[in-house]
């Protein structure tokens, strides 16, 4: 019988779940499909990247998902804080970027220029981490 032990047997250093790990329900969270989600990649990047950095930070240390609980949190909820005020104040640019990605997918940097004025509105009404 296969109980998970198995998987990191050996490594001094393998990942291993805290035993306080507490898994909080996050209610601001928004579910996006890929085409959505590359149109807006460049305005999270930009708004969340504390939230993005300390969460790849410890994705590179391999440790253990359960332990990065507020750290995922942290990263959805601004993820959807920055999508719900594309959508309040930067619609127009957010749908040029999907449309242009859509009719060019095999030639983004045609899209170059349109994403670059959605991550500017971004800024702008400051998104995200940036509204701190």
């Amino acid at each position: 019988v296969f109980n998970g032990a198995e998987a990191f047997k050996g490594g001094a250093s393998a990942p291993s779940l805290e035993r306080e790990v507490s898994v909080t329900s996050n209610t601001n969270r928004v579910l996006l499909d890929s085409q959505e989600l590359n149109a807006a990649s460049g305005a999270f990047n930009l708004c969340c990247g504390e939230a993005y950095a300390r969460f790849s930070e410890l994705k590179r240390l391999k440790v253990h998902p359960g332990n990065m609980t507020k750290e995922r949190d942290a990263v959805e909820s601004c993820s959807a804080n920055v999508y719900n005020g594309i959508q309040a104040s930067c619609v127009e640019q957010y749908n040029a970027v999907k449309s242009c990605l859509s009719d060019n997918p095999d030639e983004w940097a045609k899209c170059a220029s349109m994403r670059r004025e959605l991550e500017v509105c971004s800024v702008k009404n400051n998104l995200g981490e940036l509204k701190k």
